[in-house]
C-alpha cells in the first residue's frame, strides 16, 4: 500500500465504499462470483465459459461467460454442493467441487495454457463466445494481424477499414465514417475513457496497436444506455494489463514507424505496468525510398497500471497522441491535433457486498489546429472531467445495472480568417447522466436487453432515451441468432467542419445554443447470424438511422468556416453481408456493404443556390458500395496475408469559378475585396471508384528461449492504382492517395 498506484486505488475504493455501504443487502440464496485469469501472465480472460452443476447431473444449473474483467456472477443459486467447470479455448479446463452457502462467495481460477506445436509456432485458440451480434462486432487482438499494415504488427485503424459499413475518405486525415455516421457522431473509448480523435494522420494507424489491445467492441448502431453521448456508433477499446508474472517487451523498426514497449510486474502476481510509445518515420523515409514526399508525422505514448486482488481489480490508464502534417504535399497549410487522456477504474466484487460496484473517473482533452507551420489560423478544442458510478442489482432474478455520470467540460475556439476577421467563443458545460440496463434471459431461446438513459444540464431540456436489444436463438444455441436493436439517441455536442474543402479536417466542437434542440437519432437494426460447424460463419444485417438537428456548415461563397451551424435532418439506410471461414492455418472473409446517406436542410439557411425551400444532398461519406476481401495462411512458420478493397465513388462539389466581392461602399481601386468561391450544385458530382490490393509476409525467428525476431515484408497498393483523395478547390488540382508502398520491418521481442 506504500506505492502511489495503491494509494490511488485505495482512494477510489474508499469513495465507492462510502457511497454504496448503505445499500448492502444479504441474499437468502447464494451468489458465486468467478474471476478467471491466465496462469501465464496473470491477465483476465474474457469469454471464459463457467458452468455450475449438481454432481452427477448432465445439465448445468447455472452458466455464464466472463466479461473483459475476467469476471462473471452466477446468482440465485440454491445452497448446496456443486461441480464448477471453467473452460476457455486454448487453455486447460478447470474443474472443482465446492459447497455454496447463502450469501456471496468469490472464486478465483487461474487457467494454464494448453499449447499445440505447429511448424515451430505456439497456437492458441480464442473463446467460443460469439464475435458478431446485431449491430455489434467483437474484435480480438489476434485478428488485427490479418490485415496487412506497414509495420511489424497489426493496428485497429487498418482492421476497421476492412469491415463493411466503415468508410474512410482517404489514407490521410484520420477520418472514419461508420454506418453513415460522421466522425463527430461516433464515440471512441479506451478503458472507458473518451478519446476524441484516436486515429492518426496516416490512416493506417491509430492509438491502439495490436500489442496493447485486449479486445474491442464496435457498435455500429443500436448500443445500450451505458454508452451515452453518441449519435451513430461506439468503439469501445479495452487495453490488456501488463504482464504480472515476468518482464517482457518489444523494439520495432520499419520505414513507417519505430516503436518500443516494455511491461512487467510491480508486485508479482498482483500488480503490473505497461508502457508503449511509437514515432512515425514516414516523413523522413518516403522521399529517399519511394520518391514521393509525405509531410506527415505522429507519435503516441500509452501507459497502464493494473492491480488484481481476490476482491477487486483496478487500472489507471494514460494516453497522449500528437499528429501534424499536410494532407497535400504541395500545400504549406499544416494540420495538427493532440489527445490527452488520464483516468482510472476499480471493479469491486468483494464477498462482503451483495452487489458488484465500479467507479471510474478521469480527464479527456483535445485540441486541433490548422494554418501555416507554427502560426495556426484556426484553433479549437475541448476538455472534460468526469466521475462515473455503477452498481448491479437483481430484479425478478435478472441482473440490472445502474449508473450515474457527472461531467464538467469546456469548449474553446479561435477562428481567424483572412478578409473575414476573428471569431472566438468559449463555453463551460456541466451534465448529470443516469442510466439503467437489464439483461433478461426470458428462456433458452430469447434474451431481452432493455435500457434507458436520461441527462440533465443547465442549458437544454432533460432528455429521455429508451433502447432495446433482442436476441432470438431458434435452436437454443449460439449457432444461429436473429437480433433486433431499436433506440433513441441524443448527443450533447456536435462537430463542425468545412465540408467544401475535403483537404481540411479541422473540427470545431461546440454544444447547442441555449434552447436549441439536441442532435438526435433513431436506430433500427435487424440482423441474422449463422455458424456452421465452428469454422464457417455467415451474417447479414439491415439498418436505418433517422437523424434530426444535425449541425452542418453553411454553404456561403466566402472562404472560411462559419461557426454558427445550420440544423439538418438526415436518413441513413443500408445493408451488409459477411462470410467468414477459419480452419486451422487458413482464414478468409468476404464483406459487402451498401448504404445511402441523405441530408435535408432549409435552402435559405444552408445558403445553397438551388430552387426549392428544402435542399436535399448526399454528403461526402455517402459511399454506396463497398467490398472487402481478406485472407491469411500460415505455412512453415510464414504467415501470408492479403486484403483487396473496392469502394464506389463518393460525392464532391465542383467549383464553377472565383470572385472578389465588394460591398456598395468600397471602390475597386482602394479595397482588395472579399475572396469568394463560386460552387456548382453542392455534392452534385461523384469521384471515381476506389480499389487497392495490400499484402504482407511475416516470419518469426526464435533466437533464444525468450528472445525472438519478427520480420514483416509487404506492400500497400501493390498494383500502384492512382486512387483519388480529393480535388483541391483552391488550385483545381487532383490529389491522389498513396502510390505503391513496399516495406520491410523488424521487431525484436522478449516474451
Amino acid at each position: 500500500m506504500d506505492r502511489p498506484g495503491r494509494l490511488v486505488c485505495g482512494f477510489l475504493l474508499g469513495l465507492l465504499g462510502l457511497g454504496m455501504m448503505p445499500g448492502v443487502v444479504w441474499a437468502q440464496d447464494a451468489t458465486l462470483r468467478v474471476v478467471v485469469t491466465s496462469a501465464r501472465d496473470g491477465g483476465p480472460l474474457q469469454g471464459a465459459n463457467v458452468t455450475l452443476a449438481i454432481p452427477g447431473a448432465e445439465e448445468p444449473r447455472q452458466a455464464g461467460a466472463t466479461t473483459h474483467d475476467g469476471y462473471v456472477a452466477l446468482r440465485d443459486v440454491s445452497p448446496g454442493r456443486y461441480t464448477i467447470t471453467v473452460s476457455y479455448l486454448g487453455f486447460e479446463t478447470h474443474q472443482d467441487t465446492l459447497r455454496l452457502d447463502s450469501g456471496t462467495r468469490v472464486y478465483n481460477v487461474s487457467l494454464s495454457v494448453a499449447t499445440q506445436q505447429l511448424t515451430g509456432l505456439t497456437v492458441e485458440g480464442r473463446s467460443a463466445e460469439p464475435a458478431r451480434q446485431v449491430g455489434l462486432e467483437t474484435i480480438r487482438s489476434a485478428e488485427l494481424s490479418r490485415i496487412p499494415t506497414p509495420g511489424p504488427e497489426g493496428d485497429l485503424a487498418s482492421y476497421l477499414q476492412s469491415l463493411p459499413g466503415v468508410v474512410s475518405t482517404g489514407d490521410r486525415g484520420g477520418q472514419l465514417y461508420i454506418q453513415g455516421g460522421s466522425p463527430t457522431q461516433n464515440r471512441y473509448l479506451v478503458d472507458g475513457l473518451p478519446v476524441v480523435k484516436p486515429f492518426h494522420i496516416s490512416s493506417f494507424y491509430s492509438a491502439f496497436p495490436q500489442d496493447l489491445v485486449q479486445s474491442v467492441d464496435l457498435y455500429a448502431g443500436g448500443f445500450g444506455a451505458k454508452y451515452g453521448e453518441a449519435l451513430s456508433s461506439v468503439l469501445d477499446v479495452r487495453l490488456r494489463p501488463g504482464n504480472m508474472k515476468q518482464f517482457d517487451g518489444r523494439v520495432a523498426l520499419g520505414p513507417h514507424l519505430a516503436s518500443v514497449r516494455v511491461e512487467g510486474p510491480i508486485d508479482r502476481g498482483s500488480e503490473s505496468f505497461l508502457l508503449s510509445t511509437r514515432y512515425s518515420l514516414v516523413e523522413q523515409t518516403a522521399g529517399p525510398l519511394w520518391g514521393d514526399e509525405a509531410p506527415i508525422g505522429f507519435h503516441d505514448v500509452t501507459g497502464r497500471y493494473s492491480v488484481q486482488s481476490d476482491n477487486y481489480s483496478c487500472n489507471i490508464t494514460g494516453v497522449r497522441t500528437h499528429d501534424r502534417g499536410s494532407l497535400d504535399a504541395s500545400q504549406t497549410r499544416e494540420h495538427s491535433w493532440t489527445n490527452t487522456v488520464l483516468g482510472g477504474r476499480c471493479l469491486v466484487y468483494e464477498e462482503d457486498f451483495d452487489r458488484t460496484f465500479s467507479i471510474r473517473g478521469g480527464y479527456s482533452g483535445f485540441e486541433n489546429r490548422v494554418g501555416s507551420p507554427g502560426v495556426p489560423e484556426q484553433v479549437a478544442g475541448r476538455w472534460r472531467s468526469y466521475l462515473l458510478l455503477n452498481y448491479d442489482e437483481v430484479f425478478l432474478g435478472q441482473p440490472i445495472d445502474f449508473g450515474a455520470r457527472f461531467t464538467v467540460g469546456q469548449y474553446d475556439a479561435t477562428i481567424n480568417e483572412q478578409f473575414v476577421g476573428v471569431d472566438r467563443f468559449s463555453r463551460t458545460q456541466g451534465m448529470v447522466r443516469l442510466h439503467w440496463s437489464m439483461d433478461w434471459n426470458v428462456n433458452d431461446y430469447l434474451d431481452l436487453s432493455p435500457s434507458f438513459v436520461t441527462r440533465v444540464t443547465l442549458d437544454v431540456e432533460p432528455s429521455a432515451e429508451p433502447r432495446l436489444r433482442l436476441t432470438y436463438q431458434p435452436d437454443g444455441t449460439d449457432q444461429q441468432e436473429l437480433g433486433l436493436a431499436l433506440g433513441i439517441y441524443r448527443q450533447l455536442d456536435g462537430g463542425l467542419r468545412d465540408l467544401r474543402d475535403a483537404g481540411n479536417v479541422f473540427t470545431v466542437w461546440r454544444p447547442p445554443l441555449r434552447d436549441q434542440p439536441l442532435p438526435s437519432a433513431f436506430h433500427g437494426i435487424l440482423g441474422y447470424n449463422q455458424r456452421f460447424r465452428g469454422w464457417f460463419e455467415a451474417s447479414v444485417e439491415g439498418y436505418v438511422k433517422r437523424l434530426y438537428n444535425i449541425p452542418v456548415t453553411r454553404w456561403t461563397p466566402e472562404v472560411g468556416l462559419d461557426t454558427e451551424p445550420v440544423l439538418a435532418d438526415g436518413l441513413v439506410h443500408g445493408a451488409s453481408a459477411q462470410l467468414e471461414a477459419e480452419e486451422g492455418p487458413f482464414y478468409a472473409s468476404i464483406g459487402y456493404g451498401w448504404s445511402a446517406v441523405t441530408y435535408e436542410a432549409s435552402t435559405d439557411d444552408l445558403g445553397a443556390w438551388v430552387d426549392g425551400q428544402i435542399f436535399s444532398y448526399s454528403p461526402a461519406h455517402d459511399r454506396r458500395h463497398q467490398l472487402n476481401l481478406v485472407s491469411s495462411y500460415q505455412w512453415k512458420g510464414i504467415t501470408a496475408s492479403i486484403r483487396w478493397q473496392y469502394g464506389s465513388g463518393r460525392p464532391f462539389t465542383k467549383v464553377y469559378g472565383y470572385n472578389l466581392s465588394l460591398n456598395p461602399t468600397q471602390r475597386p481601386t482602394e479595397a482588395p475585396g472579399t475572396a469568394q468561391t463560386i460552387y456548382e450544385r453542392p455534392f452534385g458530382a461523384r469521384l471515381p471508384s476506389y480499389h487497392r490490393l495490400d499484402f504482407s509476409f511475416k516470419r518469426s525467428f526464435i533466437l533464444t528461449n525468450r528472445l525472438a525476431l519478427d520480420v514483416s515484408a509487404g506492400a500497400i497498393n501493390l498494383y500502384d492504382r492512382r486512387n483519388i483523395f480529393y480535388f483541391d478547390a483552391d488550385t483545381l488540382q487532383r490529389v491522389n492517395q498513396s502510390p505503391l508502398f513496399p516495406y520491410l520491418s523488424f521487431s525484436l521481442r522478449v516474451d
